[in-house]
């Protein structure tokens, strides 16, 4: 009798919990809610990888038609690029999803160079190649900062270089987001940072390149 009340009362508590995630805004308490729904109460698919450009947005539901814990978004705004590996590695390592996408963004010290991120996102990726996960790499975005442009460059070449040898995804987006080696002033808000019109390009690309890819890798995950 016990174990049945409490087994009733966990469902209405989820199901409470679930219910408030569709009033809350898209800020830090709905992904909390979610991310913790990815985790404990289905077989989550998508791990988010990242710094403000995914912190900020959490448009993958509705370009892979996921549902809301389907995805687990960990992205944070200001890490190095070159922490990546350092960051994300026990999510990659222990987390139960099929697919990591990752976007490692530029920000650096001024005595970074672009090998050490390249050098951490080919651990990450033999990381999740050794869990059964399907890793995919997003191109890092140009700012209109034109003292990035070449950093931006270098670190791009070296990821397509590395995501082919490893047999594994790379996402291009500068040829719609930027132009000259900057992006282009109508999708950001700052220089730096995407605004809605940067989002809804960004995703575009993203859902064109992927969509095909995340339904084959999760029947094969799944199946």
């Amino acid at each position: 009798m016990l174990k049945t009340i409490i087994r009733h009362l966990s469902l209405f508590l989820l199901g409470a919990v679930i219910t408030g995630v569709a009033f809350l805004s898209i800020d830090k308490a709905r992904r909390a809610v979610l991310n913790y729904l990815s985790l404990h109460t289905t077989s989550p698919v998508v791990l988010i990888l990242g710094d403000s450009h995914f912190a900020r947005s959490d448009a993958w539901l509705d370009i892979w038609s996921l549902n809301p814990w389907q995805s687990r978004n960990l992205a944070v705004d200001g890490y190095q690029a070159r922490q990546v590996y350092s960051l994300y590695r026990d999510q990659v390592s222990g987390e139960d999803h099929c697919i990591v996408m990752v976007m490692v963004g530029i920000n650096r010290t001024d005595k970074d160079r672009s090998d050490d991120a390249a050098h951490a996102i080919d651990k990450l990726i033999r990381l999740a190649q050794k869990r059964k996960k399907s890793p995919v790499i997003l191109e890092v975005m140009y700012t209109e900062n034109s003292h990035d442009s070449a950093y931006v460059k270098n670190l791009n070449e070296q990821l397509q270089s590395i995501t082919e040898s490893n047999n594994t995804k790379f996402i291009k987006v500068n040829h719609e987001l930027s132009n000259g080696g900057k992006l282009l002033p109508q999708y950001s808000r700052d220089g730096l940072h995407l605004n809605n019109a940067g989002y809804s390009a960004l995703f575009k690309e993203i859902r064109a390149q992927t969509l095909q890819f995340i339904s084959t890798e999760l029947e094969q995950c799944r199946g």
